[in-house]
């Protein structure tokens, strides 16, 4: 008698089905995923979980890596479709731009025990009779917090939100005009670079995207130009950038080792950097 052969359930199709989705290697599980959002506009973590058979955490993973990208927005517990003109449909040159920008949520997020521990290092060098400048980023806001248990430090800032944070504490902030920049909530333009470049500071803190051996580097040419300032304009120029940084290149060079007295990271920096920062003379503050 000829053996019947198995039909498979619906059920055991679905787990077939969740089996194969979660061997996929992790690039080509968060292609799947760009399709998903794409083509639905909006996907929760959980529905990703299921779909692909891996824990949220790692979903929550492929997202933060996919919004890095710029290849998706991310929301609370979920993902959504990132409108086609922000992806300057029929502009490759802005679509790799864009694509190179970091979501400001996500880098929140981010080595967050590091930048608290650069942060605490950092605060530790002022006094209360400094007038500094504090830089755009994460790691910058995180200062903010150190800075609003302070007394009578000038706060010249062109980072919005590090001025509401610091706008009831014991800081005196200083603002420059010019044009908001939404993905940062940074002022930048030359009105900015002009009432930056008006003053002097007795330190300014600076952040970057990515270093090398041939420098600092920044995301964004517009708020470079206000760091450039701050950087023109300072006895001491202090550097905050973790270790995730250390080897990356962003759009736009924001400064040179010459340019900078302290560079304030929470990791030993791998033997070819560090050459080149002792080559500059920039002392190296590992926070922990």
């Amino acid at each position: 008698m000829a053996t019947r052969r198995k039909i498979p359930t619906a059920a055991a199709a679905h787990e077939e089905v969740r089996t194969t989705e979660a061997a996929l290697p992790a690039a080509v599980r968060q292609r799947r995923i760009v399709e998903l959002v794409r083509r639905d506009g909006y996907v929760r973590v959980a529905t990703l979980a299921e779909h692909f058979g891996i824990s949220q955490m790692s979903a929550r993973r492929d997202l933060d890596a996919l919004s890095e990208q710029g290849l998706i927005q991310r929301s609370q517990g979920a993902a959504v479709a990132v409108p086609a003109n922000a992806l300057g449909v029929g502009l490759p040159a802005v679509a790799e731009a864009v694509m190179r920008e970091q979501q400001y949520e996500t880098r929140r997020r981010r080595q967050i025990m590091a930048k608290q521990a650069i942060a605490r290092s950092a605060a530790a060098l002022l006094s209360p009779e400094d007038n500094i400048a504090l830089d755009v980023g994460s790691t910058a806001l995180t200062l903010a917090r150190e800075l609003a248990k302070l007394v009578g430090i000038n706060v010249f800032t062109n980072h919005l939100r590090v001025a509401s944070l610091l706008a009831a504490s014991g800081c005196v902030v200083l603002m420059p005009g010019g044009i908001v920049r939404a993905l940062e909530l940074s002022v930048c333009g030359q009105q900015a670079v002009d009432d930056a470049s008006c003053r002097w500071f007795s330190k300014a803190f600076i952040g970057v995207a990515g270093l090398t051996e041939d420098g600092g580097f920044d995301s964004s040419p517009e708020d470079t130009q206000v760091k450039r300032a701050y950087i023109e304009h300072a006895d001491q120029v202090i550097l905050l950038c973790d270790a995730s940084k250390f080897g990356k290149r962003s759009l736009v060079q924001a400064c040179a080792f010459s340019e900078i007295d302290v560079l304030i990271t929470d990791a030993p920096p791998p033997k070819v950097l560090a050459s080149a920062l002792a080559a500059a003379s920039v002392r190296v503050v590992v926070a922990v």
